[in-house]
């Protein structure tokens, strides 16, 4: 019996429903444009645990009317401390509070990534109720002069004038047009823990950052969902994994024998951490992409520019991904021009924070001076927290 197939047609096709997904959804509709968005995943659910959202982060947020929705559940640390893994003794500290806020014009947070994911689908929603397609697993596409076909595993075949690949580290729009890019273990492996404050000692429920680091190792600690929960990602050197995802279930006792000899802090955070909350996963690099897009297919986020978490800018550049390329799309007709502009925009920022991110992890995974961690923040910050995607010229 012949399957039946359905064809749709839109302007652009969004694969993938995660941050980046939706925030590009939410500001082309913002500009009144109609969206398309297939998630291949049976229900919209994200997981993860915490995210630092830069004020890169919160501007953008904020152009895209959803920050006052995400900092009702948000943490504001009011400072970093970088913390010797042994003795506990600040080895730099960078203010997070009401004078950083006004020097950048926007916030510091700490938050669940559910926060982030949910305020976005709901808004894509209020704006849609139609616009999201779940159990829809792109398996193909193919490009002609004037639109994209793209095939899905349910036997729907979707015509737009654009294809915009947000589908992850193991993105298929991206080795289709990219072919495979050979992803690196980088000999580390992160542990993962969330727990209620209540479960730490008095002293360990601030709502400060600690980053924690030592010979190898280093960990980072901080409170999400205003304040009443921990959350902690805790980084090792491991010689062999193969696997890339962050859902890998682990055990306490493994996370506590690979900082065995570190602060009472660190182990105390590690110890509290419910089983069902302890997770780990191997931590893989790949060199920046000199072009994201072929024709009328682009890819932006971690389909783009997957990078390590050092720099905690992971959502922060899909984010601005998102409100440029709207932004070129509308601006601009030609298909060429339009990826022209975004790329011209993007790339170079985005390859600068992955070989960065690559460093700050050195960086952290051994006693570095007072005056080197004050400096690599200091520079780091300025590049990273004045960009303001919704105003640069595109």
């Amino acid at each position: 019996m012949k399957k039946t197939i359905n064809t749709h047609k839109c302007k652009y096709i969004i694969i993938g429903a995660g941050i980046g997904g939706l925030s590009l959804a939410l500001a082309l509709q913002r500009l009144n444009q109609k969206v398309l968005v297939f998630e291949k995943t049976p229900e919209i659910k994200e997981v993860g645990a915490g995210v630092m959202l830069t004020p890169n982060a919160t501007r953008s947020l904020d152009s895209l009317g959803v920050l006052k929705e995400i900092e009702k559940d948000a943490t504001l640390p009011k400072k970093t401390i970088v913390r010797h893994y042994q003795t506990g003794k600040e080895m730099s500290t960078t203010d997070l509070g009401d004078d950083f806020t006004k020097k950048y014009g926007h916030p510091y947070y700490d938050v669940h990534r559910v926060n982030i994911h949910s305020s976005l689908y709901n808004s894509v929603k209020r704006n849609d109720m139609n616009c999201i397609k779940v159990n829809h697993e792109l398996i193909d596409f193919f490009q002609s002069e004037s639109f994209v076909t793209a095939k899905f595993n349910n036997n729907l075949v979707v015509e737009g004038e654009f294809l915009i690949g947000c589908d992850g580290i193991h993105s298929l729009v991206r080795k289709i047009i990219k072919a495979s890019d050979n992803p690196n273990y980088t000999g580390n492996l992160a542990w993962r823990g969330l727990m209620p404050v209540e479960s730490l000692p008095e002293h360990q429920r601030g709502p400060e950052i600690n980053i924690w680091i030592g010979p190898k190792k280093h960990i980072v600690e901080y409170t999400v969902k205003s304040g009443r929960f921990k959350n902690y990602v805790a980084i090792s050197n491991v010689k062999d994994w193969h696997e890339e995802g962050w859902t890998v279930r682990s055990s306490v006792d493994q996370a506590l024998a690979e900082f065995k000899d570190w602060h009472q802090d660190v182990r105390n955070i590690i110890s509290a951490t419910p089983q069902d909350e302890c997770y780990k996963w191997g931590l893989f690099d790949r060199n920046p992409l000199g072009s994201w897009s072929e024709n009328r297919v682009t890819i932006l986020g971690d389909a783009a520019h997957p990078m390590l978490p050092f720099m905690a800018q992971g959502a922060a550049m899909s984010i601005e991904d998102a409100i440029v390329l709207s932004r070129c799309f509308v601006k601009y007709e030609n298909p060429r021009k339009i990826f022209e502009s975004y790329e011209n925009e993007r790339i170079d920022r985005t390859a600068w924070c992955q070989l960065q991110s690559r460093e700050a992890g050195q960086l952290f995974q051994k006693i570095s001076s007072r005056e080197d961690l004050d400096s690599d923040r200091a520079q780091r910050g300025k590049i990273l927290y004045e960009y303001d995607a919704p105003r640069v010229k595109v």
